[in-house]
């Protein structure tokens, strides 16, 4: 890992800057640390809470989504695709049967898939340019398969939701019940992510949250309770708390994110280096969920050769009993294969209308449950941070006169890394 620079305090004191996101991804160790103490854990898709396991298990179903009158040549509907198609998209379809029977059903009319047929056509331009691309001797970068590959098909694919590039979201503040310690300071003082792209609720669907006198958001925010929840290494305005983003928007508002992707070259470590650092921007808006009392997956998807696709639901701080770490957790498509490239773009659709149903009635919901328990008396919980946690760390001479005291808080433990 890069060896962060020195900077002066107030009285001399030489002080280490604080990692980036990107440099706690690449060093196992920094984001074991960073993971520990926002209590993650990888475990199974089946650990997921059944309400929660039951809208992602739909948006991960893309089977029966073309007709199969595409395929059959003896079909008028063939008949005139091959009249006014191109060959190689047909065999593009033909091979994307061959490997994804499931992709196709007879249930499905032609006549009703038109405006489909018409979409999917960015997906084999995409599978189209990678295939030169891999027959190329050039050294291609991450921005060339994203401009030539990623974003050809999967831009189209976000139809209703806010896609967004390159926009910087807030990191989380550590669990409360965790001690800060002087050595994960420089990891946890970590303050934004950069994911390559993400989805986000358009905010004409949740309006009525904060637009009126009477919305929830201007009753949180200008409720004493929620008002007093700032302290020292966290942030006291409500208003910070309602958006993941770092920066926020013109009007007081809600912000809420669906999905976060990560851009990476098809090499092993820069693959597993984007998948540690879309955890983290995952992991901080699912602690923004968790914050507001809405009850919902966030979707991570790491695109490389092959995309990687997990889901992060944060149901809470977890209890004191351990829970297990599993392997193979992760739904994984190879962009070479006409058929997986194909799912992508209809998971990708999938999320998509996720984002504007299902995930808009959990945010009401939850918000309005939120704001029912604050009226309630209950506190207010706050998830992002502002400040130096460095602040919250004893000097020499409080540890000395502490020694023989308890804290009242627990060091997270050691996490045991994944064996392949």
């Amino acid at each position: 890992m890069p060896r962060p620079s020195d900077t002066s305090t107030a009285n001399g004191a030489k002080k280490l800057r604080s990692y980036s996101a990107s440099e706690i991804a690449r060093n196992i160790q920094s984001f074991e640390t960073w993971s520990a103490f926002q209590g993650c854990e990888e475990v199974s898709f089946h650990d997921l809470p059944p309400n929660i396991e039951a809208d992602v298990t739909k948006v991960f179903d893309v089977t029966g989504q073309f007709p199969e009158e595409w395929l059959d040549k003896s079909s008028k509907v063939y008949k005139g695709m091959r009249r006014c198609m191109a060959s190689d998209f047909l065999d593009f379809l033909d091979r994307a049967y061959k490997a994804s029977p499931k992709l196709f059903s007879p249930a499905v009319l032609a006549a009703e898939s038109k405006e489909l047929l018409c979409d999917i056509q960015t997906v084999f331009s995409a599978w189209n340019r990678l295939q030169k691309m891999r027959q190329s001797s050039r050294k291609w970068s991450e921005a060339d398969y994203v401009a030539n590959v990623y974003n050809v098909f999967r831009s189209p694919a976000v139809r209703e939701g806010d896609y967004r590039a390159q926009c910087a979201v807030a990191l989380c503040q550590p669990l409360p019940s965790f001690e800060v310690t002087p050595q994960a300071v420089r990891i946890l003082n970590a303050k934004t992510a950069l994911p390559d792209a993400s989805i986000f609720v358009p905010a004409r669907l949740i309006r009525d949250l904060w637009h009126s006198a009477k919305s929830p958001f201007k009753i949180l925010k200008s409720h004493k309770s929620v008002v007093k929840t700032g302290n020292v290494g966290g942030e006291s305005s409500f208003r910070y708390q309602s958006t993941p983003c770092a920066k926020l928007s013109d009007t007081p508002s809600f912000e809420f994110a669906s999905s976060y992707w990560e851009d990476k070259k098809p090499v092993h470590h820069l693959l597993e280096d984007a998948y540690r650092q879309n955890r983290m921007a995952t992991t901080s808006a699912v602690r923004q969920l968790h914050s507001l009392h809405v009850q919902a997956p966030i979707f991570g998807l790491v695109w490389a050769q092959g995309t990687r696709i997990h889901s992060a639901a944060y149901p809470g701080p977890p209890p004191s009993a351990r829970t297990r770490r599993t392997s193979g957790i992760f739904h994984e498509w190879n962009l070479d294969n006409p058929g997986d490239m194909l799912q992508v773009f209809l998971l990708i659709r999938n999320i998509d209308e996720w984002t504007v149903g299902p995930f808009v009635e959990r945010i009401i919901k939850g918000v309005d449950h939120l704001l029912k328990d604050v009226k309630d008396g209950h506190q207010f919980m706050p998830w992002k941070r502002k400040g130096d946690l460095g602040r919250l760390v004893p000097t020499a001479a409080q540890e000395n006169s502490n020694a023989a005291t308890s804290t009242g808080k627990r060091k997270p433990a050691r996490r045991r890394h994944r064996t392949s």
